[in-house]
């Protein structure tokens, strides 16, 4: 079982200092007693990175680890080996320590799991994973485990890298077997054990950044595509939706004709909005019935037939529960008030 701790959990550890890239790290926690060593091992995550817990098993005695670390470039890169371990960066510790960077973990041995974006990724020797400091994560591994870590500015990604392809990209498994995240995952893995001069580890940064670049793009691409055309799909269906709002026999499988879609798969594009079809369709009745409470004089009963409800009595319940008040409470206050009373004066 993995520990308790969750993505949400807020942390008890100090907000982190001002990052400094420059660092060269040389920690090995079996010279250290368990505690001293879980204390150091902490620290040197939130000093490099960016504030976040760290849980070890209840059975674990000791902490067996070793990190090796230095600046290249722009980056920073890290040879580490630990014991089972799961490591959280959580909504209050990305408050409390905002970070636009991002870690690329790449694993030299054993297996582990990562989560965020929503997504799962096993991670086997050889794949690595893009995890954004800005958003929320879970790294976790059962057992002993080694990796190269590489912290990159969310600059030069951001230069590189356009938004939809960074929001797809983490929290995914790139690699192992071929093609070019294998040629990545050997350069990182070549570039953390051999030191280089200041001169050529500017230039082979950055040639890093770019080849991880253009590595998450192409392998993205084919989702990045995939989630325009769901768009897409989706945008139709409001569009139908919209255009058909007064009438009240409307179901679902006329939507999908008129969209040009099986009814299956139209049922699939709106629960991926975490909303069932009905719940949508009231909610766009209601969206419409907004705009005609405020823009015209018309009557809460006949608003009530022009978005497809045969008794106004429902429609208010249904109003009431989307929108927290009344039909007529939501347009009140957008009615002009009566003109001011002049003030008394004294007789």
């Amino acid at each position: 079982m993995w520990p308790t701790m969750t993505e949400n959990e807020q942390s008890h550890d100090s907000p982190r200092t001002e990052p400094e890239t420059a660092a060269v790290v040389a920690l090995r926690t079996s010279e250290l007693d368990v505690d001293e060593g879980r204390s150091e091992w902490r620290s040197t995550l939130g000093h490099l990175y960016a504030e976040m817990d760290v849980a070890w098993p209840e059975s674990r005695s000791g902490l067996d680890a070793e990190w090796g670390g230095r600046p290249l470039g722009d980056l920073h890169i890290s040879t580490i080996r630990c014991d089972a371990q799961t490591v959280v960066r959580s909504p209050e510790m990305i408050r409390s320590d905002a970070s636009a960077d991002y870690l690329v973990c790449l694993v030299t041995g054993g297996h582990v799991e990562v989560r965020q974006s929503g997504r799962t990724a096993q991670l086997e020797r050889g794949s690595f994973a893009l995890l954004d400091l800005g958003a929320p994560f879970v790294f976790h591994s059962r057992a002993t485990f080694g990796q190269v870590v590489v912290r990159i500015p969310g600059s030069a990604m951001a230069a590189r890298l356009p938004g939809a392809y960074s929001h797809l990209a983490t929290g995914r498994s790139f690699g192992p077997a071929t093609g070019a995240s294998a040629i990545v995952g050997r350069l990182l893995t070549d570039l953390a054990a051999t030191p280089v001069s200041a001169a050529a580890a500017s230039s082979f940064s950055l040639s890093a950044i770019e080849m991880l670049s253009a590595t998450i793009i192409d392998d993205a691409r084919e989702d990045a595509e995939a989630e325009s055309f769901h768009a897409q799909d989706l945008a139709r269906i409001k569009r139908v939706i919209g255009e058909n709002l007064h009438d009240a026999e409307l179901t679902l499988s006329d939507v999908a004709s008129m969209s040009g879609m099986s009814l299956r798969n139209v049922q699939k594009l709106v629960k991926t909005t975490g909303r069932t079809p009905s719940a949508w369709l009231y909610e766009a009745r209601v969206e419409r019935a907004k705009s005609l409470l405020l823009t015209t004089d018309l009557s809460v009963a006949t608003i009530s037939e022009q978005v497809g409800f045969r008794d106004v009595s429902h429609f208010g319940r249904v109003f009431r529960r989307l929108a927290g008040i009344s039909p007529g409470r939501f347009r009140a206050p957008n009615h002009a008030l009566p003109p001011a009373m002049p003030p008394r004066t004294a007789g």
